[in-house]
C-alpha cells in the first residue's frame, strides 16, 4: 500500500495509480501548541511505501518518524521510505570543526525505522555509506531534458560549475547537444569573469541544469553574463526547485525564459513529475 505524508499527497497518489496499489487515508493535524499529529485511517498491509518529500524539513522529518512508528504499530512488516527531496543531504561532512554531520545521524534513524530508503538525485551520492539499509536513488535529469527538447533550438547545455557537469552531460546526450560548465576566472581584485570553459554561447540557446536551485543568486548572475556574451533563449532547470525568497524574481529579471523543476519539491515551476521514476524504483 502507498501512504502519503502531508508534503507529497498528489505525488503519492500518482505513484499509487501507476502501480495500481491502495492509496491509504491519513489524517494530519497540529495540536494548539504546534505539535504534529498523524493517524492512519485505513488498515495497514504487510508491505508499505511511505512517500513524503521533506520540503518543510524539520516538520517533514518528524512527521515521517511518527508515521513509521504508527505503521509498525499497526502491523506493517516492511516499510520503504520514499523521500523525493531528502533534507539535510547537503550537510554530508564536517566543513568546520565541531559541526554535526546531519545526514549521517538522520541515516541512522531512518535505518532503524525503514527497510529501504529511496530518493531522487541526492546532492551527494556518497551519503549511501551512512545507511544500514538499501539506499536507492533515481535520476530526474533525463525527464527535464525531454521536457525542454522542443523548446530550444541548437542548444548548449551548461552546468553552473564543474561539480554539476554530469547533469549537463546526461541532458546533452538526450538533446544531442554540446555541453560545458561555467568557469570563474578572476580578471582583477574586483572583477570576476564567468563563462563556459570551452564553448561559445553567442547566438545559441542555452539550458542551464543543476540538482538544486536554492536562492537563485549564482544562477541569476550566470544568466546575466551569458546574455552579455550573446546567448539567446536561456532555460534554467533543476530537480529540486527550492526557490527560496525572491529566487524566481532574480532569475526572470536576469533574462531566463523559463524555469523548470520537478515535483520532488512542489513549487510553481514543478512542471515535470517524478512519479514514474519512483514507481520503477519501488
Amino acid at each position: 500500500m502507498i501512504v502519503a505524508g502531508s508534503q507529497s499527497q498528489e505525488l503519492a497518489y500518482k505513484v499509487s495509480k501507476i502501480l495500481n496499489r491502495k492509496y491509504a487515508r491519513v489524517e494530519y493535524k497540529r495540536f494548539p501548541d504546534s505539535e504534529i499529529y498523524v493517524r492512519l485511517l485505513d488498515s495497514v498491509e504487510d508491505e508499505v511505501v511511505l512517500i513524503n518529500s521533506q520540503i518543510n524539513q524539520n516538520d517533514a522529518i518528524l512527521e515521517t518518524i511518527l508515521l513509521a512508528d504508527a505503521l509498525r504499530d499497526e502491523g506493517a512488516k516492511e516499510i520503504t521510505l520514499v523521500a523525493p527531496y531528502l533534507a539535510y543531504a547537503r550537510q554530508d561532512k564536517k566543513f568546520n570543526p565541531g559541526e554535526a554531520v546531519s545526514i549521517r545521524i538522520l541515516a541512522k534513524i531512518y535505518s532503524k525505522l525503514f527497510d529501504k530508503v529511496i530518493t531522487i538525485n541526492p546532492h551527494e551520492k556518497h551519503i549511501e555509506e551512512f545507511f544500514d539499509v538499501p539506499f536507492v536513488y533515481g535520476d530526474a535529469i533525463p525527464k527535464l531534458a525531454e521536457y525542454v527538447k522542443d523548446k530550444l533550438n541548437n542548444p548548449i547545455v551548461l552546468a553552473p560549475d564543474q561539480g554539476a557537469l554530469d547533469f549537463a552531460k546526461t541532458a546533452a546526450d538526450i538533446l544531442n547537444a554540446e555541453y560545458d560548465y561555467l568557469e570563474k576566472t578572476r580578471i582583477s581584485p574586483t572583477e570576476i569573469k564567468i563563462a563556459p570553459k570551452t564553448l561559445d554561447v553567442n547566438g545559441r540557446d542555452v539550458l542551464i541544469i543543476d540538482d538544486i536551485i536554492s536562492t537563485g543568486g549564482t544562477m541569476a548572475n550566470a544568466v546575466k553574463l551569458l546574455k552579455d556574451q550573446g546567448a539567446k533563449k536561456i532555460i534554467a532547470a533543476c530537480v529540486h526547485p527550492l526557490l527560496i525568497g525572491d529566487a524566481l524574481n532574480k532569475l526572470y529579471s536576469a533574462g531566463v525564459e523559463e524555469v523548470i523543476g520537478t515535483d520532488t519539491y512542489k513549487s510553481e515551476v514543478s512542471k515535470v513529475s517524478v512519479a514514474d521514476i519512483i514507481a520503477k524504483l519501488i
